[in-house]
């Protein structure tokens, strides 16, 4: 077992009981414990957890971690704006992935009422808004565990996900990014998850606010080029605009301002 895959476990175990001891990790990654600790303590300079006598706790919320009703009102404008502008690219018998954000919570709102279109998703608030919809959109869920605190599914059974589908079009948001460490998050699970969801899709869409530059979470999502279409609400600096369209990079930029 890799060393993140074996982190993304660690983690995973975390967000399901809140706490986990040393030993019981060895037993169940079937590892010495002496690894356990390295790990620990490797996540723990990341912000992820924090170490205790034996084991570990999830680590303290930070910013990213603002109760998930808070989350969802945040920016709200801005995001409905984004989940428009989104929209527009679902076309009739696509196939897309819309990961757990609350930037894209609304994305199924704006997909046209009669397009035969199915969705997959590892969002229970997806799953719920879908419930009230009246449209032709199929939504298959992840399954997995329930996080409650951000409302979404995750482990082994999640993980499956991404081997019996090949979405068309798969729409991601992420907690930051920045020129320097491209796009990041704050669970390894969540980004191992989206990861995984972009790399059998046939097109990833990058849907961010402006506030989500030059900020950083503790772990790596992915690098700036993995994305083929970028979509914020406001033009872009010079430096990212010409960073994302140099000849290394090949990128749709789209911007949600009103053009005068």
């Amino acid at each position: 077992m890799l060393a993140v895959e074996r982190k993304s476990k660690i983690v995973g175990l975390l967000e399901a009981k809140g706490q986990a001891e040393v030993s019981e990790l060895a037993q169940m990654l079937r590892v010495v414990p002496e690894t356990i600790r390295r790990d620990l303590k490797e996540l723990e300079m990341q912000g992820v957890l924090q170490r205790t006598h034996g084991g570990a706790v999830l680590a303290e919320k930070k910013e990213a971690d603002t109760l998930h009703s808070l989350r969802v009102k945040q920016h709200y404008k801005e995001k409905i704006k984004l989940c428009k502008k989104a929209a527009e690219f679902i076309e009739e018998g696509d196939t897309i992935f819309v990961d757990n954000s609350t930037t894209l919570l609304n994305l199924i709102r704006f997909i046209q009422q009669d397009a035969n279109v199915t969705l997959l998703t590892n969002s229970v608030d997806v799953l719920h808004l879908a419930a009230t919809l009246e449209n032709q959109v199929t939504v298959i869920s992840s399954g997995g565990v329930l996080h409650k605190e951000k409302m979404y599914l995750t482990g082994s059974i999640a993980d499956y996900m991404h081997t019996e589908f090949i979405p068309s079009k798969a729409f991601i948001s992420c907690y930051g990014i920045s020129l320097e460490y491209g796009l990041s998050d704050c669970s390894m699970n969540e980004a191992a998850f989206k990861k995984n969801m972009m790399q059998v899709s046939q097109k990833t869409f990058c849907v961010v606010d402006h506030t989500k530059f030059e900020k950083n979470g503790p772990v790596k999502l992915t690098g700036i080029d993995a994305c083929d279409v970028l979509i914020t609400d406001r033009k872009l600096e010079p430096r990212y605009q010409e960073m994302l369209q140099s000849d290394n990079v090949i990128m749709d930029i789209f911007d949600c301002e009103e053009k005068k």
